[in-house]
């Protein structure tokens, strides 16, 4: 997952909760059109293989019908900004409503087979279910949603179209309660290969639903963790976030730098190992190192980004999944391509990636304000170390293998 993805999680939860501010404020209304209208909220929180881009199929296929029967019009022929013109006239009381219908949102890529006889699900359980999706909506507590994972527990499962096997109720509905959470405090607990991963690390795959929440929502406010969406970021790499009896924790989300202030607000990291480069250790130095570390993590959005937070390894920056092939790439910041400071990183990033990874084949690379000369270009080529740095706005590089992080 990476920092983009969240920020479409938290669009989601702006575009489920307007939508469901008018659902649940409505005058008469049947529960045949309430049940559709509940099964159009958890219908917002789903994507498809083709999520993203100019003109993707999950528009058409998933994101009109759900508003379609959330707002009970006949829209499906419509664009999606005609859409957003439509109810922006219905939700007056909501400025930015066009701009959430028009972002992309969606987050779960919930099971196909199980889309249509979930809207059956919701209407033989409305009853039940019209309460909690209320609750989800006014949430203001931990304790309340403790309280709220218990009776979605309780629900009966969702049946499948063959028969064959029955899906937990907590697939369809945690990401919908997710999305309904003011806070986003409610986490997704579902059949996707990165909660699982998630449930593996905390030792929980076995234990109850409400055991699984409980150790999941411990986690807030730690790592740079704030809520939900950051927590569905992190998955496997959980273990490295929190402190155990036997270890303590190595890394965190990647934060923004100060780059304004004096010597007492500007940290850097690393402060020992620079007193033979007394020019690195002024303010204007770390201004620009930690600009840089701006720079690039405004630039790789669309990849999870983390730092050390071990005295052991106080890396710059780690890509994780940087290649697609479940590799992570190590990236130490320099202010300067002088030879000294490239040196300098070199020692840290063989330390840091044996500290945090073992002996691992490593992954790394030095950022610089500007392209090296000729000789360290060599010396990083030999050790196979690669090479960025920012020409203007835009990231570049003289290595293949880093060519997936430039943007076209």
């Amino acid at each position: 997952m990476s920092e983009n993805w969240a920020e479409r999680q938290r669009l989601t939860n702006q575009l489920v909760r307007i939508s469901a501010d008018y659902v649940f404020n409505q005058k008469t209304v049947l529960a045949e059109q309430l049940s559709e209208q509940l099964y159009g909220l958890c219908k917002l929180t789903w994507t498809t293989s083709s999520y993203d881009g100019d003109n993707p199929a999950y528009i058409r296929s998933t994101k009109i019908p759900a508003l379609s029967s959330i707002f009970q019009n006949n829209c499906s022929d419509n664009s999606i900004e005609d859409i957003a013109k439509e109810i922006s006239k219905i939700l007056v009381h909501q400025p930015n409503v066009s701009k959430w219908i028009t972002s992309h949102t969606g987050f779960t890529s919930f099971y196909g087979g199980y889309r249509n006889s979930s809207l059956e699900w919701i209407k033989d359980n409305f009853l039940e279910l019209l309460p909690l999706f209320k609750e989800a909506f006014y949430l203001s507590s931990d304790e309340q949603r403790l309280e709220l994972i218990k009776k979605v527990a309780h629900l009966p499962s969702i049946p499948s179209p063959n028969d064959k096997k029955e899906m937990p109720p907590e697939y369809l509905i945690t990401p919908v309660f997710f999305a309904l959470d003011s806070r986003i405090r409610f986490p997704i607990i579902n059949g996707e290969e990165r909660i699982k991963k998630l449930l593996s690390k905390l030792k929980v795959t076995d234990a109850s639903l409400d055991s699984q929440f409980s150790e999941m929502i411990k986690l807030y406010g730690t790592g740079g963790i704030k809520d939900a969406a950051d927590l569905d970021q992190i998955g496997r790499d959980i273990i490295d976030f929190v402190q155990t009896t036997v270890k303590q924790p190595t890394k965190k989300l990647l934060t923004s730098k100060p780059t304004t202030g004096g010597e007492t607000e500007l940290p850097l990291k690393d402060e020992s190992d620079l007193i033979s480069l007394q020019e690195a250790r002024t303010v204007t130095s770390k201004r620009l190192h930690n600009g840089l570390t701006n720079k690039l993590k405004s630039y790789l959005t669309n990849y999870t980004l983390l730092e050390g937070c071990d005295n052991r390894a106080m890396f710059d920056v780690l890509v994780k999944n940087y290649d697609a092939n479940e590799h992570d790439l190590l990236i130490e910041v320099k202010r300067s391509s002088e030879a000294a400071h490239i040196r300098m990183a070199i020692g840290q990033l063989y330390d840091y990636w044996f500290t945090i990874k073992g002996d691992v084949e490593p992954h790394l690379a030095i950022l610089i304000p500007n392209k090296p000369d000729k000789d360290i270009i060599k010396l990083l080529e030999w050790l196979d170390i690669g090479i960025l740095w920012f020409s203007g706005e835009e990231l570049e590089t003289c290595c293949d293998c880093l060519n997936m992080l430039i943007k076209n």
